[in-house]
C-alpha cells in the first residue's frame, strides 16, 4: 500500500528545493518561500515563511510569517523556485530543537 505524502513532508520538500509552496492557513490561501521547519520548544512543528502572495490576517504582504504546521491545509509545493535564504535570514533566532529542513 502506498503512503500518501503528508502536507508537513510537502513543506520540507519545497524548503529544501527552495521552491515557493501554497496553502490555506486560517482559512485565507498563502504563498511563501519556506525557510525553517523545526520542532519549536512549545513542542509543536513550525513553519517559518517569507510570505510573497495571497492573504493574511495579521499584516501586510510580503513579510515574514510563522504558521503551526497542523494548521496548514492543502499545500501546493511545486511552486517557483527561489534562491535561497533571504538576507537576515537567521534560523536561530526562532527557539528550535529540532531542524527538519531550512532552505
Amino acid at each position: 500500500m502506498l503512503r500518501t505524502e503528508t502536507d508537513t513532508e510537502r513543506l520540507v520538500r519545497a524548503t529544501l528545493a527552495h521552491r515557493t509552496a501554497s496553502f490555506v492557513y486560517h482559512g485565507l490561501r498563502r504563498t511563501v518561500e519556506p525557510h525553517l521547519i523545526g520542532s519549536h520548544e512549545a513542542g509543536e512543528i513550525l513553519l517559518v515563511a517569507y510570505q510573497t502572495g495571497g492573504e493574511s490576517g495579521s499584516g501586510e504582504v510580503p513579510g515574514w510569517r510563522t504558521f503551526v504546521t497542523a494548521e496548514i491545509e492543502s499545500v501546493d509545493a511545486e511552486g517557483d523556485p527561489f534562491p535561497g535564504p533571504r538576507p537576515g535570514f537567521s534560523p536561530e533566532t526562532h527557539g528550535m530543537v529540532e531542524i527538519l529542513a531550512r532552505a
